[in-house]
């Protein structure tokens, strides 16, 4: 409850801020940015070597300290440093510069964007671990804040030169957040008092196990957004559409703040190995509640339709609807997913959600490859829907294969659940 209380807070800043973004850049402009954000979000999974997963799980374990780890990360983070400088040194060296922005500009929005993301995983993670999801929600919640107050609201920027200067706020946001979570943790652990990294066999711990999630999130990452290259090259969609489709996919996300959040808490109680039998039911009764909501907002996306995106993000956004009604089943699948592949990396058995999601990847590359050439963002949506469902049915086979619960059971409605929500909600009143 704590966290879906200050992560749903986190997350409504977020769509707050997304939305006076988007107003101000437009479909074009924002889209350019979201994509680079996106380039940014794989090269930070790169170059972490998803040390955010390893430090959860030693963390979550108590098999490493975590004041070892904190100093850890924050070494890590010079390093995550130098690796992006060098990255776009020679990026810079063999193409002809990046359409739209200096090259300094480049250097200072790639930095600012993977290290401050860097260290507020790696930060929040820590965090999580030991249950505490208010400072770190706070903090990304108050520079969130800070920004959207920042954003113009009755102007629009005719390009990406004229919100120069929003731009660089919104990515120096980034960097701040992730000092002061990481400052946060250090300060709230007494960290100052004893600065200690891990030995060089829990080093050895840390990297195994990230390099393992390594490919796992590198592939999870390319089954959610290799569809923004495949919009973004094809001969049929223009920038417009590029900044629609992405648009529809962050709302996406935005339906995942609940199944995120409770896998947050599901990836360090299934690592402790308590409550298993609970939570194997937990997560059945999670998953029929979710098929309810979501069949809910399809119903409400198809009845307002494409009026209900221009009136929040402005005219520019009038080709959301389709694509969105289209991927609501995908998120769907993807909600399910997220607390499967939270228990499965929870118990250390990431391979599971590597293999799904590789099955996945190949159907979502074929597919696009295929068909967004040809017509655009309502075939990728399409195909990420398939994908997403095929990856959730190898979960699950999985889960009921070592469990023997009822595939049915995840999706079978059953008044009994109300009944469970109700007594959450009331345990946690009382």
């Amino acid at each position: 409850m704590q966290g879906l209380l200050w992560r749903g807070l986190y997350f409504f800043t977020q769509l707050l801020l997304n939305i006076f973004l988007s107003r101000y850049l437009q479909a074009d402009n924002s889209g350019w940015v979201y994509f680079l954000s996106n380039v940014f979000s794989f090269s930070l999974i790169v170059f972490s070597v998803s040390i955010e997963s390893g430090i959860t799980y030693f963390s979550s374990g108590k098999i490493i300290e975590p004041a070892k780890l904190v100093w850890f990360t924050i070494g890590w983070g010079f390093v995550v440093a130098l690796l992006v400088v060098t990255a776009v040194y020679f990026y810079l060296y063999f193409s002809p510069g990046v359409p739209a922005v200096t090259q300094t500009q480049f250097y200072y929005f790639s930095i600012c964007y993977i290290v401050g993301l860097f260290l507020s995983n790696c930060g929040a993670a820590l965090f999580y671990a030991a249950d505490n999801f208010i400072i770190p929600n706070f903090l990304l919640i108050f520079w969130n804040v800070i920004f959207i107050i920042f954003i113009p609201k009755s102007t629009v920027a005719s390009n990406l030169t004229a919100a120069d200067n929003v731009l660089k706020i919104y990515f120096f946001i980034f960097l701040l957040q992730g000092i002061s979570i990481s400052t946060g943790y250090i300060i709230k652990e007494k960290g100052f008092q004893k600065i200690s990294l891990p030995s060089v066999d829990e080093i050895k711990k840390i990297f195994s196990y990230s390099v393992l999630a390594l490919m796992a999130n590198i592939i999870f990452f390319l089954v959610y957004r290799i569809d923004y290259f495949f919009v973004n090259v094809s001969p049929v969609c223009t920038p417009a559409d590029l900044g629609n489709y992405i648009q529809v996919s962050k709302l996406g996300q935005i339906l995942l703040i609940i199944p995120q959040i409770i896998a947050s808490v599901v990836f360090p109680r299934s690592a402790s190995g308590i409550d298993r039998k609970e939570l194997n039911t937990t997560v059945m009764i999670i998953a029929r509640l979710f098929s309810q909501l979501y069949l809910l907002i399809m119903i409400f996306i198809i009845v307002s339709g494409k009026s209900l995106f221009t009136a929040v993000f402005g005219e520019t956004f009038n080709k959301m609807q389709m694509p969105f009604i289209i991927l609501i089943p995908g998120i769907l699948s993807l909600s399910v997913l997220s607390l499967l592949s939270a228990y499965f990396s929870g118990k250390g058995k990431v391979k599971v959600n590597v293999n799904g999601a590789v099955l996945a990847l190949l159907v979502v590359i074929a597919g696009d490859y295929f068909f967004v050439p040809h017509y655009g963002i309502i075939a990728a949506a399409i195909i990420s829907t398939l994908g997403y469902t095929v990856n959730l049915g190898y979960s699950l086979y999985i889960f009921y294969k070592d469990y023997d619960i009822n595939f049915f059971d995840f999706f079978r409605w059953r008044k009994n659940d109300y009944y469970w929500l109700i007594s959450i909600i009331k345990n946690k009143s009382e």
